[in-house]
């Protein structure tokens, strides 16, 4: 089980890593490049899409639970280590994507972070929420964007972004 889970981290930086945006059709970038017109805005669907074909074969799971939704849920032990709060290089590799794609985009976030499973107190759940937002937001996304959650269990980190309320 060990050198499955060793092996799962591997398999996980190095797609990640090895990953770039790749042009739309028509060869312009991705949404949110930093250049005003140079490509329409990613819908959360083309995102859940993308993001799954990247992380296809790691332990990431990426989902659409409704439309006007995208779910990424990332393991605990490769999102922070026991009884830590700093987001190890896995998980950083899933939010520098995450952070990329929407950051100019008017979505919004819900993060959730357990606590580690035998734990009473739910103070690390909380750092560790906070510490993904932080991380997020160190990468420009707006603070305003996100709610955050403690959780007493569970076994992975959940991003959930969603649109913004219609007016």
């Amino acid at each position: 089980m060990r050198i499955v889970l060793g092996l799962g981290v591997l398999v996980l930086v190095g797609i990640v890593g090895c990953s770039t945006p790749s042009p739309g059709p028509g060869g312009s970038g991705t949404a949110g490049s930093g250049v005003p017109g140079s490509a329409p805005k990613q819908t959360l669907a083309a995102e859940q899409r993308r993001l799954a074909d990247l992380f296809k074969g790691t332990p990431v799971v990426v989902e659409s639970p409704r439309e006007g939704s995208l779910r990424i849920a990332v393991p605990l032990e490769f999102a922070f280590d026991k009884g830590r709060f700093v987001v190890k290089p896995p998980l950083g590799k899933v939010l520098d994507l995450v952070a990329r794609s929407q950051r100019n985009e008017p979505t919004r976030f819900a993060i959730s972070a357990p606590t580690d499973p035998q734990s009473r107190g739910q103070l690390l759940a909380t750092e560790r929420a906070n510490s993904t937002r932080d991380y997020l937001v160190a990468r420009g996304v707006a603070p305003t964007r996100f709610t955050v959650t403690a959780l007493a269990s569970g076994d992975s980190v959940v991003i959930v972004i969603t649109e913004p309320p219609a007016l």
